[in-house]
């Protein structure tokens, strides 16, 4: 998998919040990155052509980021999330865990630790593309 293939979408209702995330991971990283402070468009783009990852925040109008998660997952199962919220309660950890989300974070996030947290996705990522293609070609 290419770098500039690794398609990560970034949903925030804070505008600001959503472009800061987004720009501070396109200058830390070569991954395609666009930010959304819709989470109806944010769906509506995911289904035209889903990413490999979705950054989410939690506490939004009309569509919460457990529903977008639950929504996005039933159009493909290989795309991973990464909670960041500012709700810190143990029954948030235990719904994002249960729902498959690999890293929740606390606003306000340190960038450092949330380019980290996609590093460590993206290797993932192309490990299990290359067994994928290993298989394939036995």
């Amino acid at each position: 998998m290419d770098a500039d293939k690794y398609r990560i979408f970034v949903l925030d209702d804070e505008a600001d919040t959503a472009e800061l995330i987004a720009s501070s991971l396109s200058a830390l990283t070569d991954h395609t990155i666009t930010s959304f402070d819709k989470p109806e468009e944010a769906i509506e783009t995911y289904m035209k052509k889903p990413s490999d990852l979705v950054i989410t925040d939690l506490n939004m109008p009309n569509i919460d980021g457990f529903e977008v998660i639950e929504k996005l997952k039933d159009r493909n199962l290989n795309t991973d999330f990464i909670i960041v919220t500012g709700n810190r309660n143990i029954q948030t950890v235990v719904h994002g865990r249960w729902l498959g989300v690999s890293y929740l974070f606390f606003k306000p996030v340190d960038i450092d630790e949330l380019t980290n947290a996609v590093e460590t996705m993206y290797k993932r990522a192309c490990y299990w593309e290359d067994r994928l293609k290993e298989a394939k070609r036995k």
